[in-house]
């Protein structure tokens, strides 16, 4: 087995947020490696059903977008996220040639948090920001830092499982420690959403596997551990709910958008406003901000709407843009992946493939909760994390051929 793909799986999660673009030279490594596929001496690669229903709804998002770009005169840099799918099916086409180590994944997100959670700190200590996003606005930050810290938990217990030394432990423990300091310093309350969901997920798992006392441990640490850092003085968690439910209250009582919360809502009521009048084909991108700047101009809608290129909410922002065929796109593929690796958790035999169908589970799961306060496939890394992530947690989901190899 090639050690390129496992390298490249191993970079885009360790350097994802510690380096600006960090994740697209492995995402890069893994779409020229397929080139490899057209040697004489490359396997054959033969994909199941379900295979090529994530390709189908790889390329359906990709296709979809293009014809209501074209429909709508977009310009041609509102092809460039929709192509990030589509590259993501040769990088698929490698990984079920030549599985990555299930290794590479898990210690890669392990770094990747570790590596986020410490540029947090030096940027919450050292600059003293209100707010560390590395290099990318916060909002991402949070959200990609809490998906690494999600899948270095499921790395922690693929190291218990396995029975491994206490260093290889105590590196995805690193992980989920630093990759939730760095969601929570980022106060990006959206991620947020995204770990009670995951977490309730990992619950079933534990009972399933009749791991009923685990279970309860955990939860009464997670309890102690929300409690200490909603007591702590200044801490981020409470600033940061205290602040929301503040402009919200204000924002109900006096139409206030000048908040981050106000915004958000006022964005909702002016999406409201606008998605049935195009339910079809969508406004484009384009048509939704000059409606927006004439509902400002008429004083039907607060300045503070004006300027941002999407509603901070993932379904909204596809209904006024791109209609119910857009809203059908983003759901696809969100939920039929989901229940592919659903489906995918159930039927494996081998621990690794089932873990790898939870940590795709857990994905999913997270982006839906993101899209609720997020437009997050509107950016770069919110759609490369998504795509590139998704076929590595694929093909780390079929069934491997046991070998030492792929227990270390």
């Amino acid at each position: 087995m090639p050690i390129q793909p496992s390298f490249a799986v191993f970079l885009l999660c360790a350097i994802s947020l510690v380096i600006p673009s960090g994740f697209s030279l492995g995402a890069a490594m893994l779409v020229l490696g397929a080139l490899a596929l057209l040697l004489p001496s490359a396997p054959r690669v033969r994909l199941q059903r379900e295979d090529w229903l994530l390709v189908a709804v790889l390329a359906g998002y990709f296709g979809l977008h293009v014809l209501l770009n074209l429909i709508h005169h977009a310009p041609g840099r509102q092809y460039d996220a929709p192509a990030r799918f589509l590259l993501a099916i040769p990088a698929l086409l490698l990984l079920r040639a030549w599985p990555p180590h299930p290794a590479a994944l898990w210690h890669g997100a392990a770094v990747g948090a570790i590596g986020a959670g410490l540029l947090s700190l030096w940027q919450w200590l050292a600059l003293a920001l209100d707010r560390p996003g590395g290099s990318t606005n916060p909002i991402q930050y949070g959200n990609i830092s809490a998906l690494l810290a999600v899948l270095s938990a499921c790395g922690l217990a693929r190291a218990i499982q396995l029975r491994q030394s206490l260093p290889w432990k105590l590196l995805p423990a690193a992980g989920v420690l630093l990759g939730l300091a760095a969601c929570l310093l980022s106060g990006s309350r959206g991620s947020w959403l995204a770990l009670p969901c995951c977490a309730l997920l990992a619950a079933w798992l534990l009972l399933r596997a009749g791991q009923g006392r685990l279970l309860l441990k955990l939860g009464a640490a997670g309890l102690v551990a929300i409690a200490a850092l909603a007591l702590l003085p200044n801490s981020p968690l409470t600033a940061r709910a205290r602040q929301a439910m503040t402009e919200a209250d204000h924002y109900t009582r006096s139409a206030n958008a000048d908040s981050s919360v106000g915004a958000r809502l006022e964005m909702l009521r002016v999406g409201l406003h606008l998605a049935p009048q195009h339910l079809l084909l969508g406004w484009g991108k384009e048509g939704m901000m000059q409606a927006k700047q004439q509902m400002v101009r008429e004083g039907l809608a607060s300045p503070s709407v004006e300027e941002h290129t999407h509603l901070h909410n993932e379904y909204l922002d596809a209904v006024v843009k791109h209609g119910l065929p857009g809203l059908l796109a983003v759901l696809a593929l969100y939920l039929l992946p989901l229940q592919l690796f659903a489906r995918r958790l159930c039927q494996a035999g081998s621990r690794e493939a089932r873990l790898a169908a939870a940590g795709g589970m857990m994905l999913m799961l997270s982006y839906l909760a993101f899209g609720l306060t997020q437009a997050f496939l509107t950016h770069n890394n919110g759609v490369m994390m998504l795509a590139f992530l998704m076929v590595i947690l694929w093909s780390l989901a079929q069934e491997q051929p046991v070998s030492p190899a792929n227990t270390a």
